[in-house]
């Protein structure tokens, strides 16, 4: 089914269901196919600036991924070129690719394991610059660097760090300069200071706000194989890393207590599954997905929060994903 206007009511039907059995407190979407927004919709409360959470990580690594490009570094680096920090066992085995992919050893987000002390972030005193990377370093390894999938925050806020060290400046502003305003995303922003640990540590595993609309230009350039509208933001070979699973056959999640599921991960984000290589997503907490699929030149992104956001609801984000897909490959 790839008529606009079906596809339109069919999305905006599913998220309705999902708003009268109170699952989500609203949503608003935006789709993009071949190149054009041909849907674009709100229901309930919908704020039009999202707060993308996770969904920024996908913004990191295309700078990752840019720099690559330039030559400044390579996915199978160790981090400890870069950040002398990591120049020590067991984190000098620790490799650029190993943080995107979260199988760098670090500690995960504390939620994915309860029963584990995980919390760097309380370990950081006053003096946060001097502080951080330390805090996160003393929580030690998890597992050895490479053999685990497990879902990491501190990873992606060390590729900042990372991103600041090789461009020095700040992540935020590499990122909304090289990646933002090419998208055309230009209301967008990074969240506000509160004068906590956040001015200083980059705001690279979250802190994005951006209009749906807006979020799905970055997809509709990565739909359209690293341009958008006819400037290259990436290369192609760039993309295809983040299409491509990254990780060792057999690799499992059991974050969440999502008891060994298979996981396949890009240089930056998931591969949906059951599509495959060449779809790809990211989830922000408190309910924002983004959705591209380069076959169709697809570029989907939702807002739909949860009335708790201590709790999650699948069928709001990959629920959604697939019955979107379903739209386009049934």
């Amino acid at each position: 089914m790839r008529d606009r206007t079906e596809i339109k009511r069919q999305m905006k039907r599913h998220l309705q269901a999902l708003y009268e059995q109170k699952k989500i407190t609203g949503a608003r979407f935006c789709i993009s196919w071949r190149g054009e927004k041909i849907a674009e919709s709100e229901l309930g409360l919908a704020d039009y600036y999202v707060d993308m959470q996770s969904v920024t990580k996908m913004f990191t690594a295309a700078a990752i991924l840019q720099l690559c490009e330039q030559g400044a570094l390579y996915l199978h680096d160790s981090v400890a070129k870069f950040i002398s920090e990591f120049a020590r066992p067991p984190f000098s085995q620790i490799t650029v690719l190993q943080l995107l992919t979260h199988t760098s050893g670090l500690a995960a987000v504390p939620a994915a394991f309860p029963e584990r002390s995980m919390d760097w972030e309380a370990q950081i005193g006053d003096d946060v610059r001097a502080e951080w990377i330390p805090a996160i370093l003393k929580q030690g390894l998890f597992y050895r660097s490479g053999t685990r999938w497990e879902y990491s925050k501190a990873g992606f806020c060390i590729l900042g760090e990372l991103i600041q060290r090789i461009t020095k400046q700040k992540a935020e502003k590499y990122i909304r300069e090289q990646i933002l305003l090419p998208c055309e995303m230009k209301e967008s922003y990074w969240r506000a200071g509160d004068g906590g640990i956040w001015e200083v540590i980059p705001n690279t595993a979250a802190g994005l706000f951006a209009p749906i609309g807006e979020l799905v230009q970055f997809g509709m350039m990565l739909a359209a194989g690293g341009v958008y509208k006819g400037r290259r933001v990436l290369k192609e070979t760039s993309v295809l890393k983040l299409e491509e699973n990254q990780l060792p056959d057999g690799m499992r999640d059991f974050c969440w207590d999502h008891d060994g599921r298979p996981v396949a991960y890009g240089a930056g984000c998931p591969i949906l599954y059951p599509y495959g290589e060449g779809t790809i997503y990211h989830e922000g907490a408190g309910g924002t997905m983004l959705l591209i699929n380069r076959k169709e030149r697809l570029s989907a992104a939702w807002s739909a929060p949860f009335p708790n956001r201590d709790e999650w609801c699948d069928e709001a984000m990959i629920g959604t994903a697939i019955h979107l897909m379903g739209e386009f490959f049934s």
